[in-house]
């Protein structure tokens, strides 16, 4: 144990549960802005604004919910939807006691799908439906947790050692 009474497996368990608040805070402000805009609730425009910088959020590329589009399109809907999905099986296969981040072969795999149809799409080779695009994320999504947890994970662990390191190096008083 460090100084502060925390192991690293409690450390990988924290950023595991802090991780799954904001799965479920992010997935639920994607569904609920269509929700609320149906009900005329102004929170509505705010989300959908908060999701513009990072999504295009084109009508006809995204999933309705309540008469409205979600907050994202069906790609990015399925990398939310497969991250989430990966966060669950994360305990399952990696556990909460060895901090170790996938190998960059195995991003790369799984990366290659995603890659093929959005290039593909941006270059007008062709154009994708809906499920496609949402089963593109999800593929590439259910990989992320692999890395986002593993890697907060071993920030938080090995700047635990630098900081015990060099309290350590410290001449005494």
């Amino acid at each position: 144990m460090d100084p502060e009474g925390m192991t690293d497996r409690t450390r990988i368990f924290r950023v595991y549960l802090l991780t799954g608040a904001g799965v479920l805070i992010w997935i639920a402000a994607i569904i609920g802005a269509p929700y609320l805009r149906n009900r005329g609730i102004r929170g509505a425009d705010f989300i959908y604004a908060c999701f513009a910088p990072i999504c295009h959020q084109i009508p006809s590329r995204s999933f309705f919910f309540q008469g409205f589009p979600l907050a994202v399109c069906a790609r990015c809907f399925g990398i939310y939807a497969g991250f989430a999905a990966g966060y669950v099986f994360y305990p399952f296969r990696r556990g909460f006691s060895a901090v170790q981040i996938p190998r960059l072969k195995s991003f790369l795999l799984v990366s290659a799908p995603i890659i093929l149809d959005t290039g593909g799409n941006f270059l007008r080779l062709w154009d994708t439906g809906l499920l496609f695009r949402f089963l593109t994320g999800v593929f590439w999504g259910f990989i992320l947790p692999f890395y986002f947890i593993t890697g907060v994970s071993e920030i938080l662990i090995s700047s635990r050692f630098q900081r015990t390191a060099s309290k350590s190096s410290l001449p005494p008083n």
